[in-house]
């Protein structure tokens, strides 16, 4: 069923991307609450700082993996916490950790698969059995990976890797992030893995990795993709960066006035570029600079709301689903 699901994910992709000039979609319903995770115990293992919470007797374990120039705090970011939530609810565990590199970049290594060559690949599988040396997880514990940009690459690499290793990998969920050519050598091999794009992302290109993920799915792999559209912004659209009631028809009204926004919600900037990249992304945090303390949160539902390059949360029902439906397979 798994098999057959992806597979005509990844054949209906061609109808799911529309072009960027199209007109957007409407306004998305508003966020549904979620159960917030606990907080995650802090903790330097084996010389890195983590961040991780595990139930007793956990029913997977989640690794989280940040993009570049991220660090262990994605865990706590509020569109990870939202996709967190139900999973950390219905009995999930989870645990981040830096990349090796705290360069400017920081980023995690996706050159190589093998922990020998992979100073990421070999800190992730100690971390894994640390865990299991402390009795937080077992050895069979079942092992998900989920990451954002890099980070996604990251986490479809290092799922390779792991089961490369022994570790019972489940499934994997990918955020924006290619498939590194590390992990493409036996696609049957990989596990079940749910991909999620932007139409408008410039950082990374949401139809080649599109293409990559139908050639795997083509040799055997088990990949949904899904590739958010853009759609025009509304009050809803900023409930998640608001203060309080009436609080988001107010920043919204602001986004009129500063231009970024038409009157009916439909965005006036970047119109002649194909997709939004860093220089763009770049010119709208400055242009939020007016609106004070929420400009951040008001940035990542705009770029959210466009399929730009930002972490989201519309799909975590989904990732809770696909990861549930991935664990009932293996059994």
């Amino acid at each position: 069923m798994m098999r057959r699901l992806v597979t005509f994910a990844a054949l209906a992709l061609a109808l799911a991307a529309s072009p960027a000039s199209a007109a957007p979609a409407p306004c998305s319903a508003p966020p549904s609450a979620v159960v917030e995770p606990p907080p995650p115990r802090e903790e330097a293992i084996l010389g890195r700082p983590t961040v991780r919470s595990v139930p007793a007797k956990p029913r997977g374990i989640i690794y989280l993996f940040h993009g570049s120039g991220g660090s262990e705090a994605f865990a706590g970011r509020l569109h990870t916490r939202r996709v967190l939530g139900p999973l950390v609810a219905a009995g999930y565990g989870f645990a981040a950790a830096p990349s090796l590199d705290r360069t400017d970049v920081r980023r995690w290594r996706v050159d190589s698969l093998d922990p020998s060559l992979n100073p990421d690949v070999a800190y992730m599988l100690d971390l894994h059995r640390a865990l299991v040396a402390r009795g937080e997880i077992s050895a069979t514990t079942p092992v998900f990976t989920m990451g954002m940009s890099n980070g996604g690459a990251f986490a479809n690499l290092f799922a390779a890797a792991a089961r490369a290793q022994g570790l019972p990998v489940v499934a994997v969920a990918n955020y924006m992030g290619p498939f590194p050519v590390a992990m493409r050598g036996d696609p049957a091999a990989l596990a079940p893995t749910l991909t999620v794009l932007g139409q408008t992302d410039g950082l990374v290109s949401a139809s080649q990795i599109a293409e990559v993920a139908a050639a795997l799915n083509g040799r055997g792999a088990r990949i949904e993709v899904h590739v958010a559209p853009e759609r025009r912004v509304c009050a809803t659209d900023l409930v998640l960066a608001a203060s309080g009631p009436g609080e988001p028809e107010r920043l919204l009204a602001q986004l009129t006035k500063l231009g970024v926004l038409d009157a009916a919600g439909a965005r006036t900037v970047f119109l002649n570029d194909p997709v939004i990249d860093r220089a763009d992304m770049a010119a709208l945090g400055q242009a939020m600079a007016p609106l004070g303390a929420p400009a951040r949160d008001v940035l990542n539902e705009l770029l959210i709301a466009w399929g730009a390059h930002q972490m989201r949360s519309d799909f975590g029902a989904r990732q809770h689903e696909f990861f549930e439906a991935a664990l009932a397979a293996r059994k």
